[in-house]
């Protein structure tokens, strides 16, 4: 599957066509383990079971990936969790933001495919790994979620919290045959400031570089299949 970015860079944005073999979810990649088990926590209460291991890493197939707009679920219980992107490419490595959007009722029977339910986001633009890695960790990550017109600070922390892009693609490395090129690798996610899951109506998410003074931005409402008597 091709999909068509504006890739942003410092000379300016140009256009490239990447394609899109599948994707890889991570799970659990917190830097700071005190944070992972808050992360597990929350999802204990949700009814979701504690990872055999960390970190996970979930195989998605490449339709299930997709720009914002509308997301149509097809329960209630479903929210979107923030992330940074990664794309290999002969030419360098990409950088997106994502949100792996998950089914919460489906998770608690089986968490793979809750994953692959919905749709994972990922953004239009892209920008070039080898300009930003220098001042990675300084570079800001953050979700909104709003539910009934409440507009609420979801997730918010610096990349610094989250495995670095060399060490997430040697982990997932070893989990795919051949090259990494066409993977989109999603990075997992942060902790929820609202200390447990919201099940919104839009989700919105930021990806913002301090040092550049530039920003990645994504952002979709989320409808229940209305239409449908149960």
């Amino acid at each position: 599957m091709n999909l068509s970015f504006q890739l942003e860079e410092k000379t300016g944005k140009r256009e490239i066509s990447l394609e899109i073999k599948g994707a890889v979810l991570c799970g659990y990649t917190g830097r700071n383990q005190e944070a992972v088990r808050r992360h597990i926590e929350e999802l204990k209460k949700e009814g979701v079971k504690p990872p055999p291991s960390v970190p996970m890493f979930y195989p998605k197939p490449a339709q299930g990936v997709a720009f914002d707009g509308d997301m149509y679920v097809q329960g209630r219980e479903t929210s979107g969790e923030i992330e940074y992107v990664l794309l290999v490419h002969p030419k360098g490595v990409w950088v997106g933001l994502g949100s792996d959007h998950t089914d919460r009722e489906l998770e608690r029977l089986d968490i793979l495919k809750s994953k692959q339910v919905c749709p994972t986001i990922i953004s239009r633009s892209l920008w070039n790994y080898d300009e930003i890695k220098e001042h990675w960790d300084k570079i800001e990550i953050r979700s909104w979620a709003t539910r009934e017109d409440k507009k609420v600070l979801y997730q918010e922390s610096s990349l610094a919290t989250i495995l670095p892009p060399g060490e997430l693609m040697r982990l997932v490395q070893q989990k795919v045959r051949g090259s990494l090129e066409g993977i989109a690798i999603y990075s997992g996610t942060l902790p929820l400031k609202t200390g447990e899951i919201v099940f919104a109506d839009r989700f919105e998410g930021e990806l913002y570089d301090p040092v550049l003074k530039k920003k990645l931005t994504f952002h979709y409402p989320i409808y229940t299949l209305s239409w449908f008597r149960d």
